[in-house]
Parts: structure tokens; sequence; C-alpha cells
């Protein structure tokens, strides 16, 4: 992106006073269980993932993103009947991988107070680490530990990352607000970067007017960059098509915009989907999706079209390698507060999908446990990129409110993530559903998801459905179909509830649109919604 004033600012530092989050919860839990209050403690060694026995459905459940105005969300949501929570086949989960090998020294982080929330921070300084690329190899180093990680063999550019040092302000109690690419259509599209630094300094008026003090702002929809990027191609919300050279920085706007507001600001991203076929094949040949497009041993390999679009395999180092300088490239060159990923993982089940590379791997795992192993290290890796660069940002995950739905359709090992040290710093469940859903009630879920954490140190955020306001919710079944039009109190008591948790950090609402720009037929029910939001 060509003439930008506020890109990426390249730091190479040979030291790195970094600051550090302590996550402290607080509350009791109002459903079924009180357990203690733990610290996180990330220890500084080869992670390996426990055993579980977990589910392997045999049926097949949808994801749909639906608006009350119709409009698909970047965001999957359950898709549930009455019967789809049944027993099914238990599977044991065994994975064990050698992937990890860098051990880092965690920092100490203190707390400080300051109204009205409690803002975490740090003082003390972290290992210096310095990243090395070249075109064949990366190279990490650190005061205690000296290795050579994945070779990437296709990498487009020669980029040189240093450690960020900016000191991350992240709350306490977060409360979120999910801004996507859905947003951008109305304020970024073809408009200037002053027209969009004012709409969305209002945007960031209302939710600091709601009482939150956090936004997620999606960077990374479909392996593409609102920002200033030299690895992925600027996203088509721009101006309306991928890849062309932009005028200004949407990300470095919004970090402005949202500290000056006391906002922490999070990078959301979606891991492995890309483009469409007709923008993948229009996109220079400088990015390494193009490449692997364009190379016959690649392409289906590296890269998978699927449902209409093109999706990465994290079966590939190299792949994963690409995730994961993605984020180094955002953590490192901006002053973010989080990077979170989202719900975007394996787009099928099907076979078909990764079959070479599963033939190819030699391993003894099934598929199923290999596909589990392939997302945990994409995870991992992605976890340490994001605290080489930043020890004080934090990263956090955003699955489906299933626990099942993760395990059976998606391959996400959310126990592994919840329970197991260096995977995320906060887990942030799509808990979008009613009280009175028949298959995942409200209540009952997110006391699985609290019990999940219990005594991990992950911060457990729980994610609300703000565009079901007003809306049938058309696979909550009889008893909850309703529920969002019988009633205009479900997010308060929802976020009551929440706050009652023994391991409760917070709670997030999905969208930015469907809350403060709702649809006409809901306006007047989600107005009611809000206004039960306490202040």
């Amino acid at each position: 992106m060509a003439g930008i004033t506020n890109g990426v600012k390249a730091k190479h530092f040979a030291a790195v006073l970094a600051a550090a989050l302590i996550m402290n919860f607080s509350g009791c839990k109002a459903v079924d269980e009180q357990v203690g209050l733990e610290q996180l403690q990330t220890e500084g060694t080869v992670y390996i993932e426990p055993q579980y026995t977990d589910t392997e459905a045999s049926t097949n459940t949808e994801s749909t993103a639906e608006t009350a105005s119709g409009d698909s969300t970047s965001h999957s949501e359950t898709t549930l009947s009455v019967t789809s929570a049944a027993e099914s086949e238990a599977e044991e989960v065994a994975l064990v991988s050698s992937e990890d090998t860098l051990q880092r020294t965690e920092p100490i982080a203190t707390l400080q107070e300051e109204s009205p929330s409690e803002i975490i921070t740090s003082s003390e300084t972290k290992t210096i680490t310095e990243q090395t690329y070249t075109e064949a190899t990366t190279t990490v180093q650190t005061t205690t530990v000296q290795t050579t990680s994945e070779t990437h063999t296709e990498a487009p550019v020669q980029i040189s990352y240093g450690s960020n040092t900016y000191n991350a302000l992240n709350y306490r109690e977060q409360k979120g607000i999910w801004i996507s690419y859905l947003e951008y259509d109305s304020i970024m599209k073809n408009k200037s970067a002053s027209s969009f630094r004012k709409t969305i300094a209002k945007y960031f008026d209302n939710i600091k007017d709601l009482s939150f003090n956090t936004v997620y702002v999606q960077v990374r929809a479909y392996g593409d960059a609102y920002y200033d990027s030299k690895l992925f191609p600027s996203g088509d919300r721009f101006n309306g098509t991928m890849g062309t050279s932009e005028s200004y920085d949407a990300l470095q706007i919004m970090i402005e915009e949202a500290h000056s507001r006391g906002l922490s600001v999070h990078a959301w991203i979606n891991p492995m989907r890309l483009m469409t076929e007709s923008q993948i094949s229009a996109l220079s040949d400088k990015y390494a999706v193009k490449q692997w497009y364009s190379d016959s041993d690649k392409n289906g390999k590296y890269i998978v079209y699927s449902g209409g679009r093109w999706y990465l395999n994290p079966a590939y180092k190299e792949v994963r390698r690409l995730i994961a300088d993605g984020i180094t490239e955002i953590v490192s060159g901006y002053d973010v507060d989080g990077v979170q990923i989202d719900d975007y993982f394996y787009p099928v089940t099907d076979a078909s999908f990764d079959k070479a590379a599963y033939n190819a791997s030699g391993t003894d795992m099934s598929l199923y446990n290999w596909r589990i192993n392939n997302v945990n290290q994409m995870v991992r890796s992605l976890y340490k990129a994001v605290h080489n660069a930043n020890s004080s940002v934090v990263f956090g995950i955003s699955p489906q409110g299933s626990v099942e739905n993760n395990y059976n359709t998606l391959y996400a090992d959310v126990k592994t993530w919840c329970s197991s040290a260096g995977y995320c710093d906060y887990i942030l469940p799509q808990v979008y559903f009613g009280f009175d859903n028949a298959a995942l009630p409200y209540e009952s879920t997110v006391a699985q998801w609290n019990k999940m954490v219990s005594g991990s140190g992950v911060k457990l955020v729980i994610g609300l459905a703000g565009y079901k306001i007003g809306a049938v919710d058309t696979y909550a079944g009889a008893s909850g179909k309703n529920e969002w039009i019988n009633n205009s109190d479900i997010i308060s008591r929802q976020m009551s509830c929440a706050a009652e948790l023994s391991n409760y950090g917070g709670v997030a609402i999905f969208r930015y649109g469907s809350v403060f720009e709702p649809a006409s037929e809901v306006a007047k029910q989600v107005s009611k919604e809000m206004d039960n939001i306490p202040r």
C-alpha cells in the first residue's frame, strides 16, 4: 500500500523492555460449582497436549451467521436441533507435537488500579528476542536459547521484524464489541482517510458510552489486510477490489482513535479463510498465497478450494509460518493490545480436503486426531508470535459456543486451549444461545466453559449474540424460537449471569452494526435491550 503516512513502524531493538498481563479473576459461580482463583502461570517449556476423550459426531451440523437484517457475518453460529446434542461415539485424542522447541522466559506483571475499571499493565523486563527473516529460514534468538525453526522456502519477501516496546492496555473485565468487515462496507469503501477517521471515532464514542472498554477490529477476513502489509493484499472493502494500493492505514487510524478514548484494541483475524477464485487469480505474484495458487505442486495442498473460496491448509509448516508471520507483522509494527483469531478452522469434515497431505504425512494418527494436532500446532505458533513480538499483548481465541461442534466440525481442541499453557491468554466462546435454547441453554453452556478454564489462568470472556435481538431464533427449538422477540432484557441478564461465574473475565457483543445500527424492523427491540445494559 503506497503513500501511507501512518504505516507499519519498523522497529529493530537489541533489547526489549516489555510488559505483561496478569489474568486475575473474581466472582462466584451461580450454576453448579465453586472453584478457587488462579493466576496465569505459563511455563517456558515445550508444550505437550494432554489426552482427552472427546466426541467425533457422525451427524453433520451446519453453521450460519445471520443478522436481523439478513446479512451474513464473520462469526459462525452453531446450528443445533434438540437431538443434535445426543451422544456420539467417543474417540481418544492423544496429541504430542515436537514443533515447539523454543523456551521463553515469562514476564512478571503488576496490577494497577484505574477508575472506572482496573487496567492491567506491567513494569518488568523480558528476555531479549530478535527475529531475522530470510527467504529460506527464520532464525529466532533469545538470551536463553538459540534455535532455527521451520523452513519457510516460499517466503515472497525478505522482512526483518523487531520487537515492539509498547505497553499494552487491557482491562481485568474485558467488555468488547466486534467491528467486522461488514461495517467497513459503509464507513471505509471509497471513503477518504478523514471520512473513515471521523466515522470510526463516532463508533468508538458509542462503545465508550455503553461503558465497554475493548474493540475487536477485523484486520484480516479473507487472507487480506486492513493495515500496511507486505504479506497479504489489501482488503476489498477499501474500494471494492482486493490487492489495490491504498492511501491510508485503517488499523493505525483505529488504534489512534481508540487509544485516545481509553479503549483497548484487539486485531481480529480469520487465520485460514482466503479469497474467492476470481480474487486470488487477480493477485500479484508477490504474495505467497498467489504463488501457491499458481504452483501445481502447492495448489490443492497448501491452499484448498472449498465452498466457493480458498482456504489455507494448516498441515504444512510453511502455511503455519505464513499465518504466524502475519501476526508478527501486526504486533511488531502496531500498538495493538491484543490479537484474536475467529472460529474458522477446517471448513469441512470431508476427507478429500487434505487427503494428499494426510497420506504424505506418514502419521499413525487418525485423520481426526491429525487435524486436531494441525490446528493445535498453528494455535501455539500464533501464541508464540504474539508474545515474541510484544510480551504485553494478549492472544485470544473466539471458538464456537458449542464444545461438541468445535471438535466435531472444526477440529478445534478447545479443552486443551482452556486448560494448558501456551495456547491463549483468553478464550471467548461465542455463546450465541438464549436461556431457553432447547439444545444449548445459555446458563448451562457458560457453566461448561467456566469449568473448562478452572485453575488454568486462561481468561474467560463470554460472547453474546447482539444480532439475534428482535429476531426469530430458528435453530433454538420450540422453547427458544421466539425468546429474542418476546424479551427485551436477554443481553443484560446474560451479562449478569456471566459475571457470577467463578472465572469470569468479561463479555463481548457481536457485532457493532447489530446493536448501534440495527435493521428498522428490530430497531425498537434493540433500543430496549441496550437501555437495559447497566452503565
